[in-house]
């Protein structure tokens, strides 16, 4: 696996504030799921005109309280 990818999706769950994606994700590194992986942190979701959208799920790629909560932080 790739070792970027997975230190990115190490910091990710251990600062991941829903225990739920965050045992998702564990559970995809487990199973050595990278492509899955990619597709979660093929980048962070852009608030939008139509607001902030994506498919629910874990990491920055998906909708999921981390997401949410690191937007709110930043407005």
């Amino acid at each position: 696996m790739n070792p970027t990818l997975l230190a990115e999706v190490e910091a990710w769950i251990s600062d991941d504030p829903d225990p739920l994606t965050a045992a998702q994700l564990k559970d995809l590194v487990d199973r050595k799921d990278e492509d899955q992986l990619k597709k979660h942190f093929a980048g962070f979701l852009q608030f939008g005109t139509a607001g902030l959208r994506g498919p629910i799920g874990p990491g920055p790629s998906c909708m999921n309280r981390a997401v949410v909560g690191r937007t709110a932080a930043l407005s």
